[in-house]
């Protein structure tokens, strides 16, 4: 049963991303910081493309979903956040139940960035870091959301689509550009 949970939800978040993904024009007038995913387990994807060049997975399924009821971004810099973040992530999992180990981040030279929707009322909406940037004296993280603006198939699941990311560590002031994924044939 879970491996077919884990094959769906793979399959529904490939063809979300790639049948719906735009990317909006936007150009870094920085320097374009890389991407790169919370260690876990190995997992084989089609890679999707980055705003500003390069490609990652979709949001791993083992992270891409965060319990909470509202969405919120967040910066996290030090292990004791992260820490925080984690046993959050875990909450609702029941005692004896399989639970991921914590990755192991450094965070003398990298930093955690979250993305969370909030929970949605089927398995239609996704959302993913997909670009950094450094350029007017802050770090600008380019946030993807899908709101199944395509009319997709769509399963009636409670789902919390998030993503998390590694990014390196900056003093920088953080800010957030929300995108909103458009389907290909509307401009």
């Amino acid at each position: 049963m879970k491996l077919a949970f884990v094959f769906f939800f793979v399959l529904t978040s490939l063809s979300l991303w790639l049948g719906a993904q735009e990317m909006q024009p936007a150009v870094c007038r920085g320097k374009s910081l890389p991407i790169a995913l919370l260690p876990g387990p190995e997992m084989t994807f089609v890679p999707v493309p980055l705003r500003f060049g390069g490609t990652r997975p979709p949001p791993l399924p083992w992270i891409s979903s965060f319990p909470t009821k509202t969405s919120f971004r967040q910066v996290i810099k030090t292990r004791e956040e992260f820490s925080d973040l984690w046993k959050r992530f875990l909450a609702p999992v029941p005692p004896g139940k399989w639970v991921p180990a914590m990755p192991e981040v450094d965070f003398s030279k990298e930093m955690v960035v979250v993305a969370a929707m909030g929970e949605r009322r089927s398995s239609g909406y996704g959302i993913m870091i997909d670009g950094a940037c450094e350029c007017d004296g802050q770090l600008e993280v380019y946030v993807n959301s899908n709101e199944n603006a395509c009319g997709g198939a769509a399963l009636a699941v409670m789902t919390s689509p998030a993503d998390a990311v590694r990014l390196p560590q900056t003093n920088l002031p953080v800010v957030f550009r929300e995108i909103q994924a458009r389907c290909p044939w509307t401009r």
